[in-house]
C-alpha cells in the first residue's frame, strides 16, 4: 500500500508498541462485538427505511450479462441464467448479482473479511511500508514488521466493516465490484476499475457517489490513532493513510477486473492441451 514519507526525528519507544497494538485489538473486538449486537436492529432499519421510500418499487436485477465466460464455481443456474451467489463480492461479466438486503450485505462482509487474498494484502502492504520506512513507524527490525502487518490487518478489517455493516446498508449502496469483461477495450475497463472506489451503484442500480466506501475508509483512518504509534498521532498521517487507502482499493478492483482474463487464458490453454 501507498503511503506517506516518515517524518524526521520521531522518537522511537519501545515499550508503548505492545501497548498499542493491545489497545488497537482491544478497540477493533469492541467495534466489532458492537456491530454483531446491533446487526440485526441495523439490517431491519434500513430495511425498513427502504420501503418507506421506495414503497412500490421493484427489485431489479443489478447486473446484466455483457460477454460470456466461464461461470464461478459457486453461481446457480435460474432458468438458464447464470446468478452469483449473495456472498460474492466480485462479480464477473455475464453473471446476474441478486439484490441485497442490509443483513445480506452485513454477510457478505463478514464472509469476505479473511481470505487468503486478504492475507496476501495485509503482508503486502506491510512490506511496502517497512521497506519505505513510511507510517505506522514502528521502526525498522523484524518486530516492527510483524506490527505492521497487524497493524495492516486492523486497518483493512476496520475499513470493510465501516463500509460494508455500517454505511452500504444505511445509504442503500451496493457494495460489490461488477467487472466489465472483455467486451470492452482495456483503457476503458482499466479506467473504469480505478474509479470505483469513487462511483459506485445503490440498491436500485443507478451510478451514485460511492459514499460508503469513502466515509468507511474515513472512519478507519480516524481509528487507526488508537494503534499507530503516537507520532502518526496527526491530521497530516490521517489523511495520508486515508489517501492511500483510496489508492490501494483502486489498484486492488484493477486486478480484480483483469484476474478473470487470466484465469480464462489458463483454462483455454489447458483445454487445448488435452
Amino acid at each position: 500500500m501507498m503511503s506517506s514519507l516518515p517524518v524526521l526525528h520521531r522518537r522511537t519507544d519501545t515499550c508503548a508498541a505492545p501497548k498499542h497494538l493491545a489497545a488497537a485489538i482491544g478497540t477493533l473486538l469492541s467495534v466489532l462485538l458492537l456491530l454483531a449486537f446491533a446487526a440485526p436492529a441495523l439490517a431491519q432499519t434500513a430495511e425498513d427505511a427502504s420501503v418507506a421510500v421506495l414503497p412500490d418499487a421493484p427489485r431489479p436485477s443489478l447486473a446484466e450479462a455483457q460477454s460470456t465466460g466461464p461461470a464461478p464455481s459457486a453461481a446457480v443456474r435460474q432458468s438458464g441464467t447464470i446468478v452469483a451467489p449473495i456472498t460474492e463480492k466480485y462479480i464477473p461479466d455475464g453473471v446476474q448479482a441478486p439484490p441485497l438486503t442490509a443483513a445480506d450485505k452485513i454477510d457478505q462482509t463478514a464472509h469476505d473479511l479473511y481470505t487468503p487474498a486478504s492475507f496476501i494484502g495485509f503482508v503486502v502492504a506491510a512490506g511496502y511500508s517497512h521497506i519505505v520506512r513510511g507510517q505506522p513507524n514502528y521502526g525498522a527490525d523484524r518486530a516492527a514488521f510483524g506490527q505492521r502487518i497487524g497493524a495492516a490487518a486492523i486497518r483493512d478489517t476496520s475499513q470493510d466493516v465501516f463500509q460494508g455493516m455500517v454505511f452500504a446498508p444505511l445509504l442503500h449502496q451496493d457494495p460489490r465490484y461488477y467487472r466489465e469483461g472483455d467486451s470492452y477495450s482495456v483503457p476503458h475497463r482499466l479506467l473504469y476499475a480505478i474509479t470505483r472506489p469513487l462511483i459506485t451503484r445503490d440498491d436500485d442500480g443507478h451510478q451514485r457517489l460511492n459514499s460508503s466506501l469513502l466515509l468507511g475508509y474515513a472512519s478507519a483512518a480516524g481509528l487507526t490513532a488508537a494503534y499507530y504509534p503516537e507520532s502518526n498521532h496527526n491530521l497530516h498521517d490521517v489523511s495520508s493513510t486515508f489517501g492511500a487507502s483510496i489508492g490501494g482499493a483502486a489498484l486492488g478492483f484493477a486486478f480484480r477486473e483483469f484476474t478473470g482474463d487470466a484465469t480464462r487464458l489458463i483454462h483455454r490453454h489447458h483445454t487445448e492441451g488435452q
